[in-house]
């Protein structure tokens, strides 16, 4: 079987992009000798840097020592540099863009244009950005559909766990009539462990240090992850598209370690 080439593009280099790149470098033997897959990572972008692109390939623990050390990454050797991500990805392309950039529930932005972009160009588009699949799943799909490409949003909701294509192809032939879960791991690992007494400052503390929680958790723990979960499910399996303010939404900041122990007593669980 011949090698097959793929040009690579992410987009947002923090956490989630950095993981991506670190993963691709990792198992870049395994995906050439399993897959006859060369992936190339020709163009990295954030907000504070602009986008970068080399057409041979950018130099990804180059790339990552740039991150760690909070230096631009424009420092790294004979790319091309755009100002705007916008600008950079309507001028190069490539086979494949990574959406990594952050959550934004009013408009998407600027994670709806990059995806936008990336479609219209003939670009598969693979994200983590919860925003774009909250507000336009549906709208999105029609765009990868109308030109050819796939667009996977599956680490948006149960991260790795392959619910969204399990239902939309999967279960392709059956009829969901309600869907019941956890959606956010964070605000459980708290609840949980203000069952045996503890505050729930503390026990945030603790998921801080240990990495479950966010440096600032008002995403997890005042409910907008779970809502933008909520939304996804909802265009995805029920063809529903909601706005944010249509669904109820409630944070655990409140909930005090008296409230959670009640609960336990008397059979029930606090979940969220």
């Amino acid at each position: 079987m011949p090698m097959k080439h793929l040009r690579l593009s992410i987009i947002g280099f923090g956490t989630v992009g950095q993981g991506f790149a670190e993963l691709l470098a990792a198992r870049r033997a395994s995906l050439r000798h399993d897959f006859k897959l060369e992936v190339t990572l020709v163009s990295v972008a954030n907000a504070r840097h602009g986008f970068i692109y080399q057409e041979a390939g950018l130099d990804i623990p180059m790339l990552l020592e740039l991150a760690a050390s909070r230096r631009p990454l424009t420092e790294h050797p004979g790319i091309t540099h755009w100002t705007t991500s916008l600008e950079g990805l309507k001028a190069t392309g490539g086979d494949v863009l990574a959406e990594a950039t952050a959550t934004n529930l009013r408009n998407a932005e600027p994670g709806m244009s990059h995806i936008r972009t990336a479609l219209t160009q003939g670009m598969h588009v693979i994200t983590a950005n919860k925003g774009p699949a909250a507000l336009a799943a549906q709208e999105l799909f029609a765009l990868a559909q109308q030109h050819g490409v796939q667009l996977r949003m599956e680490s948006t909701v149960m991260a790795g766990t392959p619910v969204l294509s399990a239902i939309r192809e999967g279960m392709a032939g059956a009829h969901i009539s309600a869907i019941r879960g956890i959606l956010n791991g964070t605000t459980n690992y708290i609840l949980s462990a203000m069952v045996s007494g503890r505050d729930y400052s503390e026990v945030l503390a603790e998921a801080q240090a240990q990495g479950y929680a966010e440096a600032d958790p008002t995403a997890d723990v005042e409910g907008y992850d779970a809502l933008a979960k909520v939304l996804i499910l909802a265009s995805l399996v029920f063809g529903q598209t909601l706005k944010p303010d249509e669904v109820y939404r409630q944070g655990i900041t409140a909930i005090t370690s008296e409230q959670v122990r009640k609960a336990d007593k008397n059979d029930h669980w606090l979940l969220h």
